[in-house]
């Protein structure tokens, strides 16, 4: 089976499955995650929708998990960015997207993460 033909059938069966269990799946092209690690894309609308989801959804212990992996992984994705002898590089980079990570986005997923 091809590549894509395989995505497409992962995706129509997790099509079902939350934005969270989504995000986890490296497969799956049309979420923030895929967008930040394959493309290097830091997709402002992809993460609000994701931020949407988690404030307005009860979550279980695999996707608070899921939740930490992500936060992670972003904070990762800018630390890599900086090194000088990494690769990786956000393509639409800018300090105005990193402090809005710092001190609202990543702010309002941990606040999920504490009333847990």
């Amino acid at each position: 089976m091809k590549k894509k033909q395989k995505r497409k059938k992962m995706e129509q069966n997790i099509k079902d499955n939350n934005l969270i269990i989504k995000n986890k799946n490296d497969d799956i092209e049309d979420t923030f995650c895929y967008k930040l690690f394959e493309e290097q894309y830091f997709d402002t609308d992809k993460l609000k929708e994701l931020i949407n989801y988690v404030l307005f959804n009860k979550l279980d212990v695999k996707e608070i998990g899921i939740l930490k992996w992500i936060i992670n992984c972003v904070d990762n994705c800018f630390i890599y960015h900086k090194d000088v002898d990494d690769y990786y590089r956000i393509k639409n980079y800018s300090k105005a997207i990193e402090n809005k990570w710092d001190t609202d986005w990543k702010l309002k997923l941990i606040d999920v993460l504490e009333k847990k």
